[in-house]
Formats: structure tokens, sequence, C-alpha cells
């Protein structure tokens, strides 16, 4: 595979979210909602989705195709991928290296914002809401008490925010909520598609266990996508096949694609295996806890910590201690915790399978063979031996090696090496080094007094940025088997933030060179950013790793104990989560004789910094930065604004071509809220007695004595359209200039579909080409015969969204022509073409093309073009094959010949070649008149041989990497040769 066919810079229309849990720290219950993301796999694949690969955030795109299944008209690439951005030490390693992923994904993922949906729906945060409304939003997912209060009564189910759920497959990325309508829940796509998706719920009568087992997508085709559990599942007892769960979430977070099952009933399954995979967490913290107030309180200074009735320490004091403040660390272990991914174990494909085999929890090989064993193609993944996590060796048989270099891959220790705010490494001395310090005031409680004392907490960690380490583990160089060669040299990304410029964040591509191996040339290319735009409102540093929550102590006084806690990282959601931090407005691509420069515009989320405590606030820190919009799903990728292309002549550029794109948008904004409480309940108390103190305290109201329980921080999520409204590209000459200009116009009821598409080009006059779908005013539907007419409304309850019904092409107003078709619903599930219709400018419409007959897979058998030509096609090996096609016969006749209803010969895969062709030499016999050309295969490979009507015959030779090596004629002589010379 040619190096120019593998580096390629593309833009990934997809989207991402990945978020850490919260957790607990110390000894007490935090009564505030868990954000559980998805499985360590899909988390690989959301550092794609969230940071889109672009020219805009500094990334290449580098795909090495595996292999494409095509099936019925559906196509699915197997292809590794690696994302530029850098290598962070929290970042799970995935099945396939460092920052690689297989794609696609095969499965539905989703990240739970606050609590499972399908348990505790969005409640309407635009409304009415009373207090007690606000707290039951902010209470934590319960699996083990329902939450009844003390009246026997449960406690409304509500949540604030929509979990996010996002397909990765070919064609059909997208993003979705769900949504309560009238106690059923539905699906609301985030931009609208074509695709029809139903969720699958077990309906479980305690709302608790309730399941989301799986999905069923309908796409415009007419093609059924089902995704987890074939049957409802009423609990987590037994391993599942096809659903993905986090255990501290305990709800199904990944849904894998079972069947692809198409109109005429045929399927491509997978099955799964279960791959251990070692997340990356780091959990060590310092909490400091002390009374938090420059002033006493009644009953809240240290002479008051023992209860003198029964002499017993209160709550207060278990919490404070003698000291009056306490400084508590927590040591999970630094490195990882246990999960388990689903991940492609076999894909059942027509004529075939493909085997992926893992070891040690990585993908070791890729198999693809036909039914009866026979291997068509092989690919091999080898590791480095030091980490064991980076992919060093792509083999793919009958094209051979391609080989990864990384940096500082044999010459550092990561165990050993410290990072930066982000998590890139710095090469700052590591050991247990994690938290930096950072000075504090604590107060502690003396009698009664609360002193201010300062104190040092943290273990000395350098966490700043290091430009000449940050690009440790990345990929630096690339050969393929035809021994072109790809070399990166990257540099952090540069932004202002306050007026200050910054580094970190990761890695932008500074430059590269390719060398091809045909010319013997090296293209060296090298990138300069301007217009930087930093996603966040802070740059990280030590008073970010501080958060700040109060200890309720759940007794009748006033007293409230200040828990601030130190972390490895910040909530920033640049550090947390999947999404770029970084974007630029301006990139100049420059190589040795032209250059580019592209201009990009970009909605990411937006952030505000917010205080969670309105009584002592502590301005010292950075304010939590939380979620204000959510643009991320509507706007995934930066869209390009223009691209002008330059010619270099002498030490000028002069401008050779340049492209200008406009864009139109139609935002909604749907509402939602973080709703958490700043407040904990001490250990010991479960949350639905924390609910109980806070709903049903009688007479001394609780909240009066502590204040506001919780927070509400409203946002709202992007919905609605973006697209491209027009393009303009204009190219230079010596004195003249040519421009061309479209303008599309889309349907309104579908936004995705385009209704008509103004074409103008310099002095010419402008034409229009206008599209109607089923859901369209038909201009010309009375020339359909009465059964197309009624179809036209089977394609909208079949879903075939996107299929046109009329196409029309008009110059200064004048039709020019028009193309009409009629559609039938022969198959069971699936809609066909029955006839095709033309007509030139107001003409009478001609019928060009009738399909009198397909098989059950949709494919034409008999078709008769312009009322005279007949032509007869015969399919094999389940309708993936076309073996004959015979013109100048009727099907009845064919069908006498054969002594088998053509039709039918497609879902059989045929005994042997030579019945075959005894078969077809018959055809010869029986129709002398017919002009007939036969096809043999060896099914996944390519054609075997093609028998022309004058029974001249041509065949193909394949080696055993199923390449083409021969073509022989009729006489056994060869016509062309094929040699290869992939070097290992």
């Amino acid at each position: 595979m040619d190096m120019k066919n593998i580096y390629r810079i593309i833009l990934i229309i997809i989207l991402c979210t990945s978020v850490l849990p919260v957790c607990a720290q110390g000894n007490y219950y935090a009564a505030m909602p868990d954000v559980t993301p998805p499985s360590p796999t899909s988390r690989v694949f959301q550092k794609f989705l969230g940071y889109p690969i672009s020219h805009a955030t500094g990334t290449i795109d580098i795909s090495i195709p595996l292999y494409t299944v095509e099936a019925y008209g559906l196509s699915l690439p197997l292809t590794l991928k690696y994302h530029s951005s850098g290598v962070r030490v929290q970042d799970p390693v995935g099945v396939v290296g460092r920052n690689w992923a297989l794609f696609p994904g095969f499965k539905i993922s989703r990240t739970i914002m606050g609590k499972p949906d399908e348990v505790y729906p969005v409640a309407d945060v635009s409304g009415n809401l009373t207090r007690d409304d606000y707290i039951y939003m902010s209470s934590p997912y319960s699996n083990d008490c329902d939450c009844w209060n003390e009246r026997g009564h449960i406690y409304p189910c509500m949540d604030g925010q929509y979990d996010v759920f996002q397909i990765n497959m070919p064609g059909m990325n997208a993003s979705f909520i769900l949504q309560r309508v009238n106690g059923v829940d539905v699906v609301k796509q985030i931009s609208d598609t074509p695709l029809k998706i139903t969720p699958k719920l077990d309906n479980s009568t305690n709302f608790i266990s309730t399941r989301l087992y799986g999905f069923e997508i309908l796409d415009d085709k007419g093609i059924r996508y089902a995704f987890g559990e074939k049957n409802p599942v009423h609990g987590l007892s037994s391993p599942q096949k096809y659903v993905e769960y986090q255990p501290y979430g305990s709800c199904f977070c990944g849904w894998m694609l079972r069947e692809i099952i198409f109109p005429g009933n045929e399927k491509i399954s997978f099955t799964y295996q279960s791959v251990r995979e070692d997340v990356p967490t780091f959990n060590h913290t310092l909490s400091v806890l002390d009374n938090g107030k420059s002033m006493w309180l009644a009953g809240c200074f240290h002479n008051d910590m023992i209860d003198s009735s029964t002499g017993s320490d209160s709550s207060f004091w278990r919490i404070l201690g003698g000291d009056g403040y306490q400084i508590n660390e927590g040591r999970d272990s630094p490195y990882s915790y246990i999960n388990r991914s689903l991940v492609p174990d076999s894909i059942i494909i027509p004529n075939g399978l493909i085997d992926l085999n893992y070891s040690a929890g990585k993908l070791a090989s890729l198999n693809v063979k036909q039914s009866s064993g026979i291997q068509v193609r092989n690919v091999q993944f080898t590791y480095d031996t030091t980490t064991g996590n980076l992919l060093k060796k792509v083999n793919i048989n009958g094209e051979g090696n391609y080989l990864f270099t990384y940096k500082n891959e044999s010459s550092f220790s990561y165990l050993r090496s410290g990072f930066d705010w982000w998590g890139f490494y710095n090469e700052a001395d590591f050991g247990d080094a994690d938290l930096p310090n950072i000075n504090l005031e604590i107060r502690k409680t003396t009698g009664s007094l609360n002193v201010p004392v300062n104190r040092t907490i943290g273990n000395r960690a350098n966490r700043k940025p290091n430009a000449a380490y940050m690009d440790t583990y990345s990929l630096t160089e690339m050969l393929s088997p035809t021994k072109g060669k790809l070399k990166i040299s990257y540099e952090p990304h540069r932004f202002t933030v306050k007026r200050k410029e910054e580094i970190g964040g990761g890695l932008r591509v500074k430059s590269t060179e390719l060398y091809d191996p045909v010319s013997g040339k090296t293209i060296v290319k090298n990138y300069t950013y301007e217009d930087a735009h930093f996603i966040g409102t802070d740059y990280p540093d030590e008073k970010s790793l501080i958060t700040t929550r109060y200890i309720c102590p759940l007794d009748d006084g006033g007293c409230r104990v200040r828990q601030r806690t130190l972390s490895v990282f910040s909530g920033f959601p640049n550090v947390r989560g999947n999404t770029n931090p970084v974007w630029y407005g301006k990139i100049t691509e420059v190589a040795s004789d032209w250059k580019k420069v592209y201009q990009y515009d970009f909605r990411p989320d937006e952030y505000d910094n917010v205080i969670f405590d309105d009584l002592s606030p502590d301005y010292s820190l950075n304010n939590e930065c939380l979620l204000s919009a959510m643009n991320r799903m509507l706007y995934p990728i930066p869209w390009l604004l223009s691209e002008n292309f330059y010619r270099k002549s002498g030490n000028i550029y002069e401008k050779v071509q340049s492209l200008t794109n406009m864009y139109e948008k139609s935002e909604m904004k749907m509402p939602a809220a973080i709703v958490t409480p700043y407040q904990f309940g001490l250990n010991g108390y479960s949350s639905c007695q924390f609910m109980e103190k806070l709903i049903a305290c009688p007479g001394y109201n609780y909240c009066d004595v502590y204040g506001s329980p919780v927070k509400s921080f409203p946002y709202y999520i992007a919905t609605g359209y973006h697209r491209l409204k027009s393009t303009c590209k204009t190219t230079y000459q010596s004195s003249d200039s040519i421009v061309e200009k479209s303008v599309f116009a889309y349907d309104t009821e579908r936004p995705y579909n385009i209704i008509s598409k103004s074409s103008l080009c310099s002095g010419g006059a402008e034409q229009v080409e206008r599209t109607y779908y089923s859901n369209n005013t038909i201009p010309d539907k009375e020339s359909l015969t009465t059964s197309q007419r009624s179809a036209i409304q089977l394609l909208t309850s079949r879903n075939y969204l996107t299929t046109p019904v009329q196409q029309t092409m008009e110059k200064k107003d004048k039709r020019l022509y028009s193309v009409l078709r009629g559609y039938s619903s022969s198959l069971s599930s699936g809609m066909v073409v029955e006839d095709q219709y033309y007509c030139k400018g107001t003409d009478k419409y001609e019928k060009r093309i009738s399909y009198n007959k397909y098989d059950i897979y949709g494919n034409p058998v008999y078709i008769n073009k312009d009322d005279a030509e007949k032509v007869v096609y015969l399919w094999g090996y389940k309708g993936q094959y076309l073996l004959a096609e015979i013109k100048g016969a009727t099907y009845e006749e064919v069908k006498k010949a054969l002594m088998v209803d053509p039709a039918s010969m497609s879902s059989c895969i045929l005994p042997s070649i030579p019945l075959y062709l005894d078969m077809i030499d018959n055809l010869y016999k029986a129709l002398p008149s017919a002009l007939i050309t036969s096809y043999t295969y060896h099914p996944l490979i390519g054609a075997s041989g093609i028998i022309s009507p004058n029974k001249a015959k041509t065949t193909f030779e394949y080696n055993s990497d199923s390449q083409l090596i021969r073509i022989k004629d009729t006489e056994g002589k060869t016509m062309e040769e094929y040699q290869y010379h992939f070097r290992p």
C-alpha cells in the first residue's frame, strides 16, 4: 500500500465525552451523583470522537486499511487509526497499543451524567421545581435501597442531566439522549439523521432493576442493526454477551453490535470476548478538615466537642479530633484498576468469517477465511517488549510490514517519570510525588477560638509542562511495506490565557517528512498555527487541584466541617476528558514549492467558574469549572471556512486556487442542570437517611441550619443542525479567473436531505438540480402507476428517508430533463426500483428501464431496457456475486433452459465449478442467439474466470496471499503478469 494512500488529513465527523467518576474521599460519604464513563475500550475510541482529527486541532490522520467487508451494498472497512495528540499517563491503552484504535467500534456507548436515565428520567429544569425536587435530582443512584421515606412513600426518581449516547459505525456516527415521554423512553437525536433508533428495556416493575439491554437501529436503506442482548436482562448475576457495564456504576454503558439484518433477511453476525484492561487511575489525595470559619458559632468550638450529658464525643469531635483539625491521606492504587471490555471475537459474513485473536489483552491477529476455511487475509500485530503497550509492527500477508518508531520508547522509564497538569510526561522525578505542594490556611479549633494556621501539603511534585518530553511515546516514524517513510515532529500547543502565553495540553504537528520510494523524493511539510483558542477558563495549577465541600455531622447543631481535597488531576474538562484543549483559526502548511492556508471556525463546549458555598467561599482558590453549554455533539468538528493554495515563483507566492465555504445553522437549546450537594453526610448514614434529614426533618429545619444542601447549575445542550450552505472555488490564471459556485438548499422536515443544488460557473447560466423525496410534493407523480404512487408512502414508513423519487435539472428556469423512479415493495422489508422514467424538457415521460424481477437479496434478475433489450442476471453465493449476464432472452426462456428458477440460484453456493460450467454451456446451446457472459469466483478474493459471449475465456490466477499474479487467455497463454516486491 503506497504511503500516499495512508497519509491523509481528514475530518472525522464524530464526537465524544469521557469524564472520570467522582468518588467519595476519606471516611465521608458524598451524597452527590457520579459521572460514569464508558468502558476503557470505548474511551479509546472517544479520543478520536471528542478530539477531532483536523488541521484546526494540530493533528494529522494516519490510517492503515486492513480489510473491507462488502455485503449487499454495505461496506464495513476495518482500519487502524492513530491519534497524534500525544500520550497521557491516565488514558487507557486499548487493545492495539497507545493512541491506536481499530475502527469501527461496532458499539453504542454512553457516558452516564448523574444517574442512568432509564431509571432516573431527566426532569424539566425549565419548569417550576421545588427545593425537594432538586434534592431528589442530587440523590445518588442506589441499588440497595429504594429511598423509602418514613411515611412509606418512595421518593421520585429524578435526574438533572442527560446521559450521552454515541454510535460508532461507518456512515452512521450519531449522538442522542433518552427522554421520558408519557412514561415511555424515546430517543432524541442531537442532530437529525435518517436513522430510526429504538431502545430496548426490560420494563422491570422494580425501577432500580430496570435494564436498558439493547437498541435496534433502522437505517435509510432498510438495513437493521441489533445492538446489545437479544432478550431482556433482569440483573447482573451472570456475564452478558453483548453489553458492557461499569462495576461502580451498576448499569450498562456499552451495547455491542450483535447482528446486521438486510432486507432479504440475510445477516452479518458478531461475537465478542471479554479482555482485561488495567485502567490507569491516580487516586492519591490529601484532605484537610477544619471548621472553616473565622468566627466561632455557639456549640461549634473545641470545648463543646464532648457531649456533657453522656460524656461521649460528638460527631463534630469525631471529624476534627483532639487537634481541632485533621489532614488525611488517601492512598488508593495510583496506577490502575482492573476493568473488562468486550472486543470483537468473530464476524460471520456471507461466504466467510473474520476471526480476531488476542493475547495479554492485545489484538494479536486478524484472519479472513472463506467458508471452506481457506485463508484470504492474515494480519499480525507485534508490540514492544519494554512496556507491551506500543504497537511496533503490523504484518499484512501479501503486502509486508508496517513498522513504527516512538519517541523515547527504549530509553525512558515510564514508572519513574513525572507528568504535567494534563498527564503528559515531563521527566520530573516521580517516585511517589504526584501531588504538588500548596499552602493552605487552616482554621484550627482551640478551646473557644478558631485560630488560623498555615500549613503546606503535597509531596513536592513538579507538574509543569516540559516541551522536550511532552512527545514521549508519540509516533515519530512509520515505514510502509513499499519502503515509503513518514517522519513526524511535534511541538506543544501554544495559547494565551488571561493575557499570558502558555504551553501545554498536548501536541500539535510541527512538520512531516514523507519519502516516496517510487519517485525517490522526500516531501517536507511545515505547519504554523495562528489564532489559538484555549478551551477552558483557567490554566491548571496547584490551586485547580483543590476541591472544597462541607461535611454535615447530622446533629441538631449548626456545625459544619470544611473538607478541602488535593487531587492528582483537576476537574477541568480538557484535563479529565478526551476533548481537545486548543483549536486554531488559521493554519499554514508549507512545502518546498507551494503552501496552503486554512481558516477554521469551531464551537466547543462552554464552561463557567462557579462558587459552591455562598456562606464562606474560599476566594484564595480557583473556583470550580462547570459546563454551561454542551456544544460538542452538534458541532463535533471544526469547519473549514477557506482554503487558499499558492505556488512559489522565485521568492514570492502566487495564488493558484481558493475555496470558500459558508454554513447555516438552526440551534435549539435543551435545558439541563448539574445538581449536586456540596454538603456531605457523615459516614454511617445511607443516602436514604441523608435525604430524610434534608427533606423530612420535623420542626427545626435542617436546611435552615446548614444552608441549602444542594446547588443547581443550569446548562443547555445544543441540538439542531449545522450544515454547508455554499461553496465557491476560484481558479486563478495569468490574466483571468474561473469562479465555480454551488448553493445548497435543504428539506425542512428532513434537514439532512439536499433538495436543490444551484451551480454557477463564470460566463455561464445558473443550473439547478432539484431532488424530491417521499415527504415532498412530487411534481410528476401522476406519471407513475397506481401501485408506484402508493409505494411512495412505504418509502417513508420503511425509513427510506433519503431515497430520491424524482430529480430534475433546470437552466434559466427551464427544465432540461427529469428522472422519475417508481418503487415496489417486492422484498419482505425492503424497497426496490420497479421502473425508471425519463423525459427531456417538458416532453412525455418514457420508460427507460423496467426491473421486472429481483431475488431475495435485492439483486435485479430480469430487466427490460427501452422496451427492447431484455437482460437476465444470475446470482450466486448468497446473492454476493454475479454469475452470468444473459442479453436477448426472456426470463421464461432462461428458466426453461436452466430447468430452475433463475432467482432461486442466488441463495445457492455452487457445489463445483465443473457443474456450474456445464450449466452455462447448456445455456449457450439452448439460447444460441443470446449474448451470455459468465463469471466464476474465489469467494472473498476475486473473479477466477470470465467467459464472453463468443466463448473466449479469461482466467485469473492468485498467489497464496490472495494477490492477482496472472491473467490467461482461452489457450492458456499469459496476457498479463504481476509481481510484488514487498520486503519484510
